[in-house]
């Protein structure tokens, strides 16, 4: 196993950085993740939890929103294909619920990651649809 650490210091983690993995994983192009909206991103989300490898590199990064009292809605979690299947991706998400502890923390994902949902304790809610809207 590779290995990493996991951090919740979101002033820690370059914009560019960010972005960069972003990119690399394929998530969207050089538009959407910019360095200025990473760097604006990063700023407002309550909770940024970040791997690292020995040498320092970011191989993986969460989002979540939260109210730290009622609800936490988890954005996003990327891991590097090189770090997957490694506890990485569990490492994070038990950071962040440390984080965001006494609240119900919403993950919603693609079908292909049902497993690894369910692999952390979340469970499909029924009836729950996912409504979108870009402005």
């Amino acid at each position: 196993m590779n290995r990493v650490r996991i951090f919740s210091d979101k002033k820690k983690i370059s914009a560019a950085e960010a972005a960069a993995l972003y990119i690399e994983l394929g998530w969207g192009t050089a538009k959407k993740y910019s360095t200025a909206r990473m760097r604006r991103s990063l700023a407002n989300c309550d909770i940024v939890v970040s791997a690292r490898n020995d040498a320092g590199e970011l191989v993986g990064i969460a989002r979540a929103l939260s109210d730290f009292a009622i609800d936490t809605k988890i954005l996003d979690m990327i891991v590097a294909p090189e770090y997957q299947r490694q506890g990485v991706g569990i490492a994070m998400m038990r950071k962040i619920e440390s984080l965001a502890r006494g609240t119900a923390i919403y993950f919603e994902t693609e079908s292909k990651n049902f497993g690894f949902a369910e692999k952390c304790g979340y469970k499909k809610r029924k009836g729950l649809a996912v409504f979108t809207k870009k402005k």
